[in-house]
C-alpha cells in the first residue's frame, strides 16, 4: 500500500516540520511551535539531522517524517530516531513501516528511539522490527528546598575529560552534551567530604553524576535552584527514590527508550 508515496531523505526544512506537526497534531503531548523554534529545539539541540531525515509525500503534500541523527560514543556507532510523525489521514498505510525501513538502511551502530508509554501503535511496531525496551524515562518537577552543600561553577572541560568516562550511568540522547547541541552549566557539589556534580541546562536538570548513597543530598542541592524539570530512568533506582522522598512531583508522561542492537 505504500507505493502510493514518495520517500526523500534530506529534503527541505519546511517539509519536515510540515510533516512533523501534521503527524503530531493529535499526539498525547501537545506541539506548538513555530518552524523557527521547531529547528532550535529538535534539529539543533537534539541533533537532529535533516540530511539524515526522511520525509514521505502524498503527490506533493508532506504526510510523514523519520528525524535521525548519529553519533560516536565510546561504545560506537548510535544512531537515533528522534521522531516518526505520521498524518492522521494516511495511517496504516504502511507509511510509518516504510519510513522506519528507510531509516535502518541508513542507521550505522546501535539503533536508539524513545516512545511514550501508552503509545501501542508505535510500541507495536518498534517490537515488530526487533526494538526491545531498555530502561524507563521518568521526568520529575523539583519543590523548593535549602541546601547546606558549596555551590561552584566548573568547566566544561570536566564533563569530558572526567565525567562521562566514569560515569556509572548512561545518559539519555537528548540530556548527553557529547551528541546534542545545547549550551549546559556544570556544577561542582560539595558537602562534608562528599562531592558530586550538577548539569543544568537553564532550569532543566540535565544529568547527576556522584554515587547512588548521594543521590538526596546532591538532588536537594540541585533543588535550591528552583523551579527545576529533573529527568531520570529506571536504571538508577536510587535516585528515583530519593526524588520521591524529597517530594519532587513526577509527571504523568513517561518513556520507554528502546534499542536495536548494531546488525
Amino acid at each position: 500500500m505504500s507505493t502510493q508515496f514518495t520517500y526523500r531523505q534530506n529534503p527541505p526544512l519546511q517539509d519536515i516540520y510540515r510533516a512533523f506537526m501534521t503527524g503530531f497534531s493529535d499526539y498525547i503531548i501537545p506541539f506548538q511551535f513555530d518552524e523557527q523554534t521547531f529547528e532550535d529545539v529538535f534539529l539543533v539541540r537534539d541533533q537532529n539531522q535533516p540530511s539524515r531525515s526522511i520525509v514521505a509525500y502524498d503527490g506533493e503534500e508532506p504526510v510523514g517524517v523519520v528525524l535521525s541523527g548519529i553519533a560516536y560514543l565510546d561504545s560506537g556507532w548510535q544512531t537515533r530516531c528522534g521522531g516518526l510523525a505520521i498524518a492522521p489521514h494516511v495511517r496504516k498505510l504502511g507509511v510509518a513501516t516504510e519510513l522506519m525501513q528507510r531509516f535502518e538502511e541508513g542507521a550505522k551502530g546501535t539503533r536508539l528511539l524513545e516512545v511514550i508509554q501508552g503509545n501501542e501503535a508505535a510500541l507495536s511496531l518498534y517490537h515488530q522490527l526487533g526494538y526491545k525496551t531498555t530502561r524507563e524515562i521518568y521526568y520529575f518537577q523539583a519543590v523548593p528546598l535549602v541546601a547546606t552543600a558549596q555551590m561552584t561553577s566548573e568547566p566544561i572541560q570536566t564533563l569530558f575529560d572526567r565525567l562521562y568516562s566514569t560515569a556509572q550511568h548512561v545518559p539519555i540522547w537528548q540530556c548527553d552534551v557529547r551528541v546534542t547541541q545545547q549550551e549546559a552549566e556544570l556544577v561542582k557539589v560539595v558537602e562534608d567530604q562528599q562531592e558530586g556534580f550538577l548539569l543544568y541546562r537553564d532550569h532543566v536538570l540535565l544529568d547527576v553524576f556522584g554515587h547512588a548513597e548521594d543521590a538526596e543530598w546532591l538532588l536537594r542541592a540541585a533543588a535550591s535552584r528552583a523551579p527545576l524539570h529533573i529527568t531520570l530512568t529506571s536504571d538508577r533506582p536510587e535516585w528515583i527514590e530519593a526524588a520521591q522522598r524529597l517530594g519532587f512531583v513526577q509527571d504523568e508522561i513517561a518513556q520507554f527508550e528502546m534499542v536495536k542492537n548494531a546488525l
